[in-house]
């Protein structure tokens, strides 16, 4: 544990050091400056002031923030917020983290769009950061969020006010026919829905499977299209002509989903590529 008369550059070190037995490299270095930013000493003060000492009470915080990491607690959980697309997102274990895939997806989304898309839906929108950086991007759109969730949709309009952000928070089952009662349909509908294998487990880390929700995560093997069928639905519905779908996808599943939306109607599909060249988009339109 890191020391009361310790300076920022040991209190750097050593946590680098702490976190490290927990986290590979990069992601230790995110996280120390994560946590230094979080208690009031960002990246440049620790650069341009490294011998100052934090104190016993700063130094206190960090140690109880390092005891719940050495649970394998994720870092946004402890410190309840995240960043997504330049937004402070409020998160608990009622959400999942946002990722950086989905991240990507919606700036995929911004450059396809010069001007405002119109009315958009964020299907499962859990913390409600798909939604709310859509709306921050475009002010004019009418955007609306469902969730099974209440504790969800509590969390994500509790961030709709923090960033002062308006969004039609709406409670509905994507698996139950979620409807929409509105007159007009929308124009972009956008979903990051559950989509890991329940044989997958294995291979996902501990702070994932021990901290956040499993119902918002994996799928059974039997049937792991389900929420895209319904997704599809949805769209036969409520996308209005014109209007353009924009989903997550599991890797593995690319062809297969793109498949199903082609049956649903859908036309313009095309598989998109993440920054690590997995098949992890899906973009159609009506």
């Amino acid at each position: 544990m890191l020391q009361n008369h310790f300076t920022l550059q040991q209190t750097r070190q050593s946590l680098y050091q702490e976190l490290r037995k927990v986290y590979p490299e990069g992601e230790s270095a995110s996280i120390v400056r994560l946590i230094l930013d979080h208690i009031g000493y960002p990246a440049t003060e620790c650069i341009s002031n490294p011998q100052r000492e934090p104190g016993s009470a700063t130094i206190a915080q960090i140690n109880e923030i390092v005891s719940e990491i050495h649970t394998h607690k994720p870092i946004q959980y402890i410190l309840g917020y995240t960043y997504f697309c330049d937004l402070k997102i409020g998160v608990n274990e009622n959400v999942l983290i946002p990722r950086p895939e989905t991240e990507e997806m919606v700036y995929k989304i911004f450059n396809r769009y010069p001007h405002y898309p119109g009315r958009i839906m964020d299907l499962g929108t859990g913390s409600g950061c798909i939604a709310l950086a859509l709306k921050h991007r475009f002010p004019e759109a009418m955007v609306s969020g469902l969730d099974l969730s209440m504790d969800a949709l509590e969390l994500a309009a509790e961030n709709s006010r923090n960033n002062r952000l308006d969004v039609n928070w709406m409670e509905g089952n994507i698996l139950k026919g979620a409807s929409w009662k509105g007159e007009d349909g929308f124009d972009l509908i956008v979903s990051n829905p559950p989509y890991v294998l329940n044989s997958e487990r294995s291979m996902m880390d501990a702070n994932v499977l021990e901290f956040e929700p499993q119902q918002a995560l994996f799928v059974d093997d039997h049937d792991p299209l389900v929420f895209y069928d319904e997704i599809a639905a949805f769209c036969r519905k409520f996308l209005n002509d014109g209007g353009s779908l924009w989903v997550e996808i599991n890797e593995r599943f690319g062809t297969e989903t793109a498949l199903l939306f082609e049956k649903a109607g859908l036309i313009n599909i095309a598989i998109l590529k993440d920054i690590h060249e997995k098949e992890r988009f899906i973009k159609a339109n009506r």
